[in-house]
């Protein structure tokens, strides 16, 4: 997030708001605005994409952020169901429709493709899991376990310092 200070610095929040206001527009019009409950759902849930947006950026940390860009995507793909049901009961022509449903999908690559950017190794946002004992190493932790004897000195594991791995698999020494 270099040189953003501010979610409205965001390319992808600046495009959901003009989104936004553009399915606003569009559901204004008449036949469209004869369906009043079609209406609130589409217009909520395409504001609570760049809401969501705004309110991760806020949150003070990158995992925060990454957990509600994944609500604007699920707000958006809400959005884009509205709109099919929408052109579905005539109230969008096809151009209307193919381009605010592109817009959506557009959206929503550039989303994902920040989540991306910020989760790769060196971005700051890290998720730490145990690693998971090999498969030999489970079964002698069950043998040991259920028989209450130990595994023949053959077959121990080394001791040493615990380790995990990141989710791209390589190993770092345990916090």
């Amino acid at each position: 997030m270099a040189g953003v200070r501010r979610f409205t610095d965001l390319i992808f929040w600046q495009r959901a708001r003009q989104w936004s206001k553009r399915i606003f527009e569009l559901a204004k019009r008449e036949p469209f605005r004869s369906d009043p409950r079609l209406v609130v759902q589409v217009n909520d849930s395409s504001e609570s994409v760049m809401s969501n947006i705004a309110e991760g950026f806020g949150r003070g940390t990158q995992g925060e952020f990454v957990l509600f860009l994944g609500y604007a995507i699920g707000s958006l793909n809400e959005t884009q169901s509205h709109l099919c049901a929408a052109y579905d009961r005539g109230y969008l022509t096809k151009p209307e429709f193919r381009e605010v449903f592109q817009e959506g999908t557009e959206i929503r690559k550039m989303t994902i493709g920040f989540i991306q950017s910020m989760v790769q190794p060196g971005s700051g946002v890290k998720h730490h899991r145990k690693a998971q004992p090999s498969w030999t190493e489970q079964v002698w932790e069950r043998f040991e376990r259920i028989t209450g004897q130990k595994r023949p000195p053959l077959f121990e594991t080394r001791s040493g310092p615990s380790r995990e791995t990141t989710q791209n698999g390589h190993d770092e020494p345990a916090a």
